[in-house]
């Protein structure tokens, strides 16, 4: 898992029974350990649609592509089109 707290990150997959989808950026908001050893780490995001947060979710690390900005350290995220 990488260390990212407060990483934007961009969704891979939709979040079943959510509003959250493929291509909707988050921000990570806490790391979540391994449940077993047979489970995936997750992350807690917090996921944005026109600058408004859409819904909290967490989600395994593989759902999501982390990027190098961070939340609050950029104007303009890489993720922003």
């Amino acid at each position: 898992m990488v260390e990212a707290l407060f990483h934007w990150v961009v969704l891979l997959r939709d979040v079943p029974g959510t509003e959250v989808r493929s291509g909707d950026r988050a921000v990570i908001v806490d790391l979540l350990a391994a449940p077993s050893e047979d489970r995936e780490a997750g992350y807690s995001i917090e996921v944005f649609r026109g600058g408004e947060t859409v819904d909290v979710v967490s989600v395994p690390v593989s759902w999501v592509t982390v990027g190098a900005e961070v939340w609050g350290k950029v104007e303009r995220s890489r993720f922003e089109g």
